[in-house]
């Protein structure tokens, strides 16, 4: 309603012809305009009846009588209605009334005008000069109390005035004076103004009278709260500061009664102030100082020592003097804030501290490393340690998420024996943790440090009953020789955390500026590869696998190859790890997988393919499809082909990982081992998958001599292990005559290798089919 409170009421809105801008609650104005109109109309319509009966009292010889009875019958059931409406009305509060509810008192008023216009229309002619006189008063009379008794609602005033006033202007007509006659509209037009500006005035008396009503209301709504809050209170000391009209919730909040609060001054609650607490100190400061001045505190917080316990008390207060400047006391609001400082300081710890294992976050380690280096001079150093979990994922994804929490709160339990009291250790998000250390003797020290963390988070771990084992990596930069900022000992830190990680895991790895260089290019590898598919810059070659015992070509092996016209030529040492992390793998296996397919169906059919597949292929959902959308559009028989993965699969292996690696073998694809014995290879592992080949690793094949019967201990292990497993074996990496007989005479069944052939393109394999190498054969 406030919205309408000082809306300008024109005379269409005043006449009910629209409705007012914001017309939100205006049904409340017409409900007061038809409340007001209930309560002059009895009066009106008892008028009506008395002047009926004397004008026909009056007209009786000049009118004829079943007319004058007709016309006053016809008048006396419209008052019989009107008064059986108002009968029905009278006890009913009705808070709003539509557009529709006052068009319909204009209505009945029109009723009332037409039949009170009939003695001036049609009684005026026949009557005699004293009656016409009557007739005149009369109908001028009705007009100006009609303007009156129905102001509040001007479409009813207005619809009666202009009907009695069209009449009476009709009646002056006929006595042939144009002066009187003028009398008549100018009569009803000033009625009309006085009409609309007594019902504009009642309207905006409402409006404003509605308004503070509803602010009244608010106004109590909020004392009522206010009261029944136990929020705040009111509180006030005399002169001497001692507590006057204490209220209850006074008293609650600080756990003492009413009558112990009145016996005490503000300098007793004062007195119970923990100084200990900062908040503490500090208000009890501001509080003192201004009750030395006498001068107003606002909002000043202090912890309470009450009998139950540590309250919160926020205090506001002005002083009181009386008109000669003499002190009085202090009056103000108090708030009993306990609950929202517990919040405010578990929010505060939130903000800092990590939710699952409650150690320090990022922010608090970035925080105790900056406070770090501020506090060291030149001499004094500190350190930033990047601690990341290997094998972490491997235990979130085979048992769960729940596994991996319980894990890492373990993970953050086997610090703290470790660390010493000045450190901080925190969790910077997943498996990644960081320690800060402000106080740094010799980088000896913090290897051991490293070092005993290492050992402590290779022990086993315990969750449902099941042992799992994670290692750690660790990342060391030390400032100020590597770094003076926070940015920058984070950065070195992850870089030498980054060099710990490629080196195999639970190791240690210090900063050192060469990892800038190798970091910039893999930087301008990622970038270049981005589009290196696109503009045709990779190949394949194609090594030839050869029989041991014919040596003759039975497959090859389909090798990546990048020459970028910026870089150079690339191994795939260089560019493989990069691919991996960025996740762009999938993309080019994917292309690596349709062109050697499609390459080999020219071959003969008992040439086999073998390609390289990284075990992050593996994990992605299409992998599957790829495949046979590969083997289908090239035409290749499944079993012509050969996946190799290296053994870091069983790094990562799920059920998922497992379901794929049999779906592949269901298709009648071969799968190989390659660079078999350099990592983490499982006996059940290789049972359970049934793979078809080991590839022995060139690193072995390198070592054997024929003078050093033990040299070839590895491959003739290898060899029995792939026999007992119903598994081939292929050497890698054969280079001299003297390795090839060594493999040979060891059991291998195929030889790859320098001494056959170097990778060639995909032509020059063809031709390298059927050839049998008697060089090598010899």
């Amino acid at each position: 309603m406030s919205d309408v409170a000082h809306t300008d009421l024109g005379w269409r809105i005043v006449f009910n012809r629209v409705s007012p801008p914001g017309h939100k609650g205006w049904g409340r104005v017409r409900a007061a305009q038809m409340a007001e109109l209930g309560r002059r109309a009895s009066a009106a319509i008892w008028g009506q009846a008395l002047n009926a009966i004397l004008l026909v009292f009056i007209l009786s010889g000049s009118v004829a009588p079943n007319v004058l009875a007709a016309w006053l019958i016809a008048l006396a059931f419209l008052i019989f209605l009107a008064l059986t409406m108002l009968d029905k009305v009278r006890d009913r509060t009705v808070h709003s009334v539509s557009r529709q509810g006052i068009d319909r008192a204009g209505y009945h008023s029109l009723l009332f005008g037409m039949l009170w216009a009939v003695p001036a229309s049609f009684f005026f002619e026949d009557a005699t000069q004293p009656q016409q006189l009557a007739i005149c008063i009369v109908t001028a009379s009705m007009m100006a109390g009609a303007a009156f008794t129905f102001s509040s609602v001007p479409p009813a005033a207005g619809a009666y005035v202009v009907t009695m006033g069209g009449a009476a202007t009709n009646m002056l007509a006929h006595t042939g004076w144009p002066l009187v006659a003028a009398i008549g509209p100018i009569y009803t037009v000033a009625l009309l103004l006085i009409v609309h500006s007594s019902g504009r005035a009642f309207m905006q008396r409402k409006c404003v009278e509605i308004a503070l009503e509803e602010r009244t209301e608010t106004v109590s709504l909020l004392l009522r709260d206010y009261e029944s809050s136990d929020a705040d209170w009111l509180w006030q000391t005399n002169r001497n500061l001692v507590f006057r009209n204490v209220s209850a919730r006074f008293a609650r909040a600080t756990g003492y009664s009413v009558a112990e609060l009145e016996r005490m001054s503000i300098d007793d609650l004062l007195a119970r102030v923990d100084p200990d607490a900062a908040s503490g100190a500090t208000g009890l400061r501001l509080i003192l100082a201004s009750l030395a001045t006498q001068t107003a505190f606002a909002e000043v917080i202090v912890p309470v020592a009450s009998p139950e316990g540590i309250r919160c008390i926020e205090l506001s207060a002005r002083p009181r003097f009386n008109a000669q400047g003499r002190f009085l006391g202090y009056r103000g609001v108090g708030s009993d804030v306990t609950e929202a400082r517990i919040a405010a300081d578990r929010i505060a710890h939130m903000a800092r501290h990590d939710a699952l294992t409650g150690l320090p976050n990022r922010l608090q380690i970035l925080e105790a490393l900056d406070e770090a280096l501020k506090r060291n001079g030149p001499v004094q150093r500190a350190a930033i340690l990047l601690i990341d979990l290997d094998r972490f994922k491997t235990v979130n994804d085979s048992l769960g998420h729940a596994a991996g929490d319980h894990l890492l709160c373990q993970v953050s339990g086997r610090f703290e024996p470790i660390i010493a009291h000045d450190m901080t250790a925190g969790r910077l998000g997943g498996d990644e943790f960081a320690l800060v250390i402000p106080a740094v003797e010799d980088r000896e020290g913090i290897g051991r440090l490293c070092h005993r963390l290492i050992d402590a988070l290779k022990l086993p771990f315990v969750y449902n009953d099941q042992h799992l084992f994670v290692g750690a990596s660790i990342g060391i930069a030390v400032a100020p020789e590597d770094g003076c900022t926070v940015e920058d000992l984070i950065r070195n830190a992850d870089l030498a955390l980054y060099r710990a990680k490629r080196e195999g895991g639970n190791g240690i790895c210090f900063y050192e500026p060469g990892l800038h260089a190798s970091a910039e290019e893999r930087r301008r590898i990622e970038l270049a590869m981005r589009s290196a598919l696109d503009r045709g810059e990779f190949h394949l070659a194609y090594q030839p696998v050869v029989d041991s015992a014919s040596s003759t070509v039975r497959g090859f092996e389909a090798l990546l190859r990048w020459d970028n016209p910026d870089i150079g030529a690339l191994s795939p040492a260089r560019f493989i790890p990069v691919a991996e992390e960025t996740g762009l793998i999938g993309r080019i296996g994917e292309w690596v997988l349709r062109e050697a397919c499609a390459e080999a169906a020219n071959w003969p059919a008992e040439v086999s393919l073998a390609v390289n597949i990284s075990p992050l292929q593996l994990q992605e959902p299409g992998f599957i499809g790829t495949l046979v959308s590969a083997l289908s559009q090239s035409r290749l028989d499944p079993r012509r082909l050969e996946l190799e993965i290296t053994e870091t699969v069983f790094l990562k292996i799920t059920p998922s990982t497992q379901k794929i690696l049999h779906q592949i073998h269901g298709l009648g694809i071969r799968l190989a081992i390659d660079d078999f014995g350099t990592g983490y290879s499982s006996l059940g592992y290789l049972r359970d998958t049934n793979f078809d080949t080991l590839k022995i690793d060139r690193s072995f094949v390198l070592d054997i001599r024929e003078d050093d019967p033990e040299s070839g201990a590895i491959v003739r292990a290898v060899v029995a292990l792939a026999g007992s497993l119903g598994m081939r074996t292929v050497a890698e990496g054969v280079e001299t005559e003297e390795q090839l007989a060594l493999v040979r005479n060891l059991g291998c069944d195929g030889i790859q290798g320098y001494i056959f052939s170097d990778p060639v393109p995909g032509a020059e394999a063809k031709r390298l089919i059927g050839a049998v190498w008697k060089q090598a054969a010899a």
